[in-house]
């Protein structure tokens, strides 16, 4: 029996804890009844005057714009990367220990190197954004390369396949569970660079908005546009989830 017929469909647990989430904050806006802490309906208020406001939705449109830029980057170079490198025991065991230790530092305090190499602007906070979600990316595919059946190896090594036959026959439909799983992770990673990106140098874009409503302690514009972001992060979110679980059951259930 599938995941989704023995616990329902996927989206139907986040919907549920974003309910009661909204309940709990009407109460507490109720009884705390502060300037500084508003409800729901002044949340939801305030971004539909955003919304309205053609300069916002220049910003969200210009972070959805670099963001799929940036994520589809990331996604490529990762997964490709990653799956050549693995297929090498001895490349993998010299790089692996050095993107590690690249992907433990905060991102954050290597973006005056992005600054200072390609300026404020998109370049930046994108190229910020791709290096953000590909490590993790392209660690996800060596290690799932790297765990490839070794008989499988050999076999293919005995029959003459070439390395595109190998990628195509052997190697990517073992890793495609890993991969769906890195594609869901990469995307936050990504969205998070991102908006960090544009909250330190952007002139747009969400992150900037965010920045400039805490400069102008415009609480409920805050959380308005925090509920924004939310949206926007797990709509593809559940997508990738649900194809992450159907990969899974194809090419796990009946492997």
């Amino acid at each position: 029996m599938s995941a989704r017929r023995a616990g329902g469909p996927a989206w139907i647990p986040p919907l549920v804890l974003a309910a009661a989430i909204v309940a709990v904050w009407t109460v507490t806006a109720a009884l705390a009844d502060s300037a500084v802490y508003p409800g729901p309906g002044q949340a939801l208020e305030s971004l539909r005057a955003d919304i309205g406001d053609t300069r916002f939705m220049g910003s969200v449109a210009d972070t959805a714009r670099v963001l799929l830029l940036s994520y589809a980057a990331a996604i490529g170079v990762g997964a490709i990367t990653g799956m050549l490198l693995g297929l090498s025991a001895f490349w993998s065991r010299a790089a692996l220990p050095v993107v590690y230790a690249l992907n433990s530092v905060p991102k954050i305090v290597l973006y005056p190197i992005f600054l200072l190499f390609l300026g404020i602007g998109d370049l930046s906070r994108g190229s910020f954004a791709f290096v953000s979600g590909v490590l993790p990316m392209f660690l996800i595919m060596v290690e799932a390369t790297a765990g490839v059946s070794r008989l499988h190896l050999k076999m293919s090594a005995s029959l003459g396949m070439s390395r595109w036959s190998l990628l195509r026959r052997i190697v990517v439909p073992s890793v495609l569970p890993s991969l769906a799983s890195g594609m869901r992770l990469c995307f936050g990673l990504t969205l998070i660079g991102l908006l960090l990106a544009e909250m330190f140098s952007g002139s747009s874009g969400l992150g900037y908005e965010l920045l400039r409503n805490l400069s102008l302690a415009r609480v409920e514009n805050i959380i308005g546009q925090v509920i924004l972001i939310g949206v926007l992060a797990l709509v593809p979110t559940l997508a990738l989830q649900q194809l992450e679980l159907r990969i899974r059951n194809r090419y796990e259930v009946t492997a």
